[in-house]
């Protein structure tokens, strides 16, 4: 299963979910991970980022059957500021690999 996890939690404990979310998901960028995850493992990392988790923080997770069937569209805006966002579409999660 295709998951993708954000996460919104104060500055100082940043650190503890990245180092989390890293053991089972790819890092992204800053508080964005995804990967693909079995169900037993997705559910283990439930279990550990409720642990971590206190009052008034967040953990968004996007979950699809396979990386093939999401779309991934990053609006961009131009240097100058002006104009319309551009639609930049990602085709990199779909992949079957990555490239170093």
């Amino acid at each position: 299963m295709y998951v993708l996890m954000t996460y919104d939690v104060e500055a100082k404990r940043t650190e503890k979910f990245k180092k989390l979310l890293r053991k089972y998901l790819g890092h992204i960028q800053y508080s964005v991970f995804s990967g693909d995850l079995s169900e037993a493992k997705l559910i283990e990392l439930r279990r550990a980022v409720s642990q971590l988790l206190k009052p008034g923080e967040r953990v968004t997770e996007v979950t699809a059957a396979n990386r093939k069937n999401v779309d991934v569209v990053h609006l961009v805006k131009s240097e100058s500021g002006k104009g319309e966002a551009k639609r930049c579409v990602d085709n990199s999660h779909s992949s079957d690999y990555g490239v170093l």
